[in-house]
């Protein structure tokens, strides 16, 4: 067991004070969780250093979090962190190694963030972040070196870098095959860089992933340096990505593969953001059928839509034994909904037929969507059916709508099109239901 801790004001200095016993709250996926802050602080005493280096480290794991979240054309936009906003920001924190001396204070830390302040203090900086991860994707790290490619080979230190980053936080999250022999017969070095669709495929399946991404990093001398030119190509997934190409250099082959790991995992972070963010925050409505066959594909619904950070409010209109007439509010566009949604295992599309609703001239704004207000408007009670069908209690009594303060409040707020009850019907239906 690891002590978790909050960092407490006392006479000027931010200090320890343990609050619980337990293990960190990190799970894979965990997009407000900061791995590897390392911090390294001298002081007059051990105690005074281990203090400064602890509110050092949550001030640089709240800026290393934003920068997460956000686009680097942002970053000049986020405020400057200092101890306040981290301490009022941080839900708690743990020492993962650390080292002291007398005067002397060198940890790697792990930092937890409330989501909702990290939220606040993006949201009033102006500053659009995605919240939605893309699924896991395996990672294939090929070294090519003096005419020769390895892949599963234990002395490759391309593989060993990749394995010493924080892959499941990240916006992009990537998995490393274990490399057994099966997985080695399966994708040799030379069927990975080709790309074989049937054997990349295969060994995706067995880690749960929808693509896989080959990072192939071709080592060369340099001025006495390592230079890695590292090209990432992407096979399979739901959408076609462009092929990321960056150059490293290091002293060494581990430095350069260092700096190369976390470089490319950023830049596959910021491919992703930039197809999941979104500026236009004004609220939409859309009108669709979600299809089920049992129970537990209806429960992979409701999930999917509750974890999905686009979606708003969801009333569900009605329900039968296989079908569940919903409307759902969200930001964006539909399309960044529809991949937003996809990486929860849904899959949302139009099925052609106009839905009644507002005629040609009602304001429809992009892809049959109508605006219904700018975010931060409060809007009216999700409404419910007469029978609840797979509904739970909770459900018979109101349906999601994360934040409440994000719909439109009745009879303000609204577009022409809106109803007297401040809703909208789309031009297009849509039908929602779980990826085969």
């Amino acid at each position: 067991m690891k002590a978790i801790y909050r960092l407490l004001p006392i006479a000027g200095l931010f200090l320890a004070s343990q609050i619980v016993i337990g293990t960190l709250p990190a799970s894979a996926g965990d997009l407000f969780t900061v791995k590897n802050v390392h911090v390294d602080v001298t002081a007059d005493s051990a105690a005074t250093a281990r203090g400064l280096a602890q509110a050092q480290g949550q001030r640089d794991a709240l800026t290393q979090l934003m920068h997460r979240l956000t686009l680097p054309e942002d970053w000049s936009k986020l405020p400057p962190v200092d101890d306040q906003m981290a301490q009022n920001a941080v839900s708690g924190f743990q020492v993962a190694s650390e080292k002291a001396s007398s005067t002397r204070y060198i940890a790697n830390l792990i930092v937890s963030f409330q989501r909702g302040a990290v939220r606040g203090i993006l949201s009033r900086s102006g500053v659009p972040f995605a919240e939605t991860q893309a699924r896991p994707a395996l990672l294939l790290p090929v070294l090519e070196k003096d005419g020769t490619r390895i892949l599963w080979e234990d002395d490759n230190p391309w593989r060993k870098a990749w394995n010493k980053v924080d892959l499941s936080g990240a916006m992009k999250p990537l998995i490393v095959p274990l490399g057994d022999i099966d997985e080695m017969n399966l994708v040799p070095v030379d069927k990975a860089v080709s790309g074989d669709a049937e054997a990349l495929t295969a060994l995706a399946e067995r880690y749960g992933a929808s693509d896989t991404v080959v990072a192939l990093a071709k080592a060369s001398p340099r001025d006495g340096k390592t230079v890695l030119d590292v090209t990432a190509t992407h096979y399979g997934g739901p959408a076609p990505q462009e092929t990321i190409q960056r150059s490293f250099e290091g002293d060494t082959l581990e430095d350069a593969a260092a700096q190369a790991a976390q470089g490319m995992l950023t830049s596959l972070g910021i491919q992703w953001k930039r197809q999941i963010i979104v500026r236009d925050t004004r609220i939409r409505e859309l009108n669709a059928t979600a299809r089920f066959d049992n129970l537990g594909e209806w429960q992979k619904i409701r999930h999917g839509l509750g974890s999905t950070p686009l979606i708003t409010g969801m009333d569900v209109m009605g329900i039968t034994g296989g079908a569940a007439e919903l409307r759902l509010s969200f930001k964006g566009e539909p399309e960044r909904l529809a991949l937003s949604l996809a990486q929860q295992g849904l899959a949302l599309s139009s099925d052609g037929v106009a839905s009644a609703g507002p005629g040609p001239d009602a304001g429809m704004d992009g892809a049959g969507m109508t605006p219904v207000a700018e975010a931060g408007d409060r809007g009216p009670e999700a409404r419910v059916p007469e029978e609840g069908g797979f509904l739970t209690p909770e459900e018979q009594q109101t349906t999601r709508r994360t934040p409440m303060d994000a719909m439109p409040a009745p009879g303000a707020g609204t577009v022409p099109g809106a109803t007297s009850q401040g809703a909208i019907e789309s031009g297009r239906h849509w039908v929602l239901k779980v990826q085969p």
